[in-house]
């Protein structure tokens, strides 16, 4: 099986610590390792470094060369520095491993999650291929509903699927994008049919491909006339022009399909799930007890509560007292503050900034 690390977003809800220039999965939110390096570690106690493919954008070579040097440079699978989402990005790296490796199923792992015990992590993977390689059908990850997430999709469950593995393994029935509003969500959640997709696709590529023709043609035209370019005198131009004028969007415009179709499975992943996207999402993974403070950080608090501390100089004291409810992210050039439940902010202040300061801060 080839492992594709997921490695070209942008990470602007992590902001200031995510940059344009250098988004949160290259930075060291936790800790002194950054969640790439930390996601390829673990890999690597499992698989060859020939076996894993990092699909990262031209702008972040350096950063993927200096912090997973094992893998090898013909590995990595190079976007051009253009946003379009996981659909067109996804769709190149199932390209390339479609020329290179047609026979072999993928395994697809976003860089800017956590996922622990680590030991749970790699036998799921294992799992899924034995499963993909008997079935041939598209597998996926889920994790139980237990509070509305607003910022997820989820899996509707079918039958449960009695498998030679030690895994829960459902049909998936439907998948459902996330709830326009709270109630819904919450009233969808507590039916107990339904999971998280946390993704953690595996499959073919050739058979991903096919999907792609079948329910987004415009994106397989497009990934077929860069096949052609591949090899050929321009091909970065080329790549580069063609990719460009594919239209933005998830993989899920893709996969639902085959979801809702019941074409597809899931398992419930039998380790702990976070995706690393928001400091909301930070705070309510590596926080302990209901409302104490979490830190990263030197850090001193007197009375305060439900609150996030992140610290960049390990030289520097933060002291906090009687604040409640605040996020609190403190790097090199730029001190943030900002109430937990407005955390939705955060897109407005970096607009303001943008406009105030231009881009030197963002």
């Amino acid at each position: 099986m080839k492992i594709i690390v997921v490695a070209g977003g942008q990470g602007t809800k992590l902001w200031p610590y995510s940059r344009s220039h250098k988004p949160k999965q290259f930075q060291a939110v936790l800790g002194d390792k950054s969640l790439f390096t930390e996601n390829v570690d673990i890999l690597l106690e499992q698989y060859a470094p020939e076996d894993i493919f990092i699909s990262t954008k031209q702008q972040f070579i350096k950063y993927v060369s200096d912090q997973a040097p094992r893998i090898p440079l013909r590995n990595y699978i190079i976007e051009p520095n253009i946003a379009k989402d996981r659909g067109p990005g996804e769709g190149l790296a199932f390209l390339r491993l479609s020329l290179l490796h047609p026979d072999e199923p993928f395994f697809v792992i976003q860089s800017d999650c956590i996922r622990q015990p680590k030991e749970a992590f790699l036998k799921m993977m294992l799992d899924a291929e034995t499963m993909v390689k008997r079935d041939r059908k598209l597998i996926t990850g889920g994790i139980k509903a237990t509070e509305p997430d607003m910022g997820s999709d989820y899996l509707k469950l079918g039958k449960p699927l009695h498998a030679d593995i030690d895994q829960d393994v459902y049909a998936v029935d439907t998948l459902i994008f996330r709830g326009s509003n709270y109630a819904e969500t919450k009233k969808l959640v507590e039916s107990f049919s339904v999971v998280v997709h946390c993704n953690h696709s595996c499959w073919f590529p050739e058979l991903m491909l096919d999907a792609y023709k079948q329910y987004r043609p415009d994106w397989h035209e497009a990934l077929m006339r860069i096949k052609d370019a591949i090899g050929k005198p321009g091909e970065d131009a080329e790549i580069e022009r063609l990719y460009a004028g594919m239209e933005k969007g998830a993989t899920e415009d893709v996969t639902k399909h085959i979801f809702n179709n019941g074409e597809g499975q899931v398992i419930l992943v039998p380790f702990r799930w976070s995706d690393i996207g928001t400091w909301g999402s930070v705070y309510e993974f590596f926080s302990g007890e209901p409302g104490e403070v979490y830190a990263d950080g030197r850090v001193v608090s007197v009375d305060a509560s439900d609150t996030l501390v992140k610290v960049s100089n390990p030289d520097k004291l933060v002291a906090i007292a009687g604040i409640d409810n605040l996020v609190v992210v403190d790097t090199d050039d730029v001190l943030m503050i900002i109430p937990k439940t407005k955390i939705d902010k955060l897109k407005d202040l970096q607009k303001a900034i943008g406009a105030q300061e231009g881009g030197r801060y963002l």
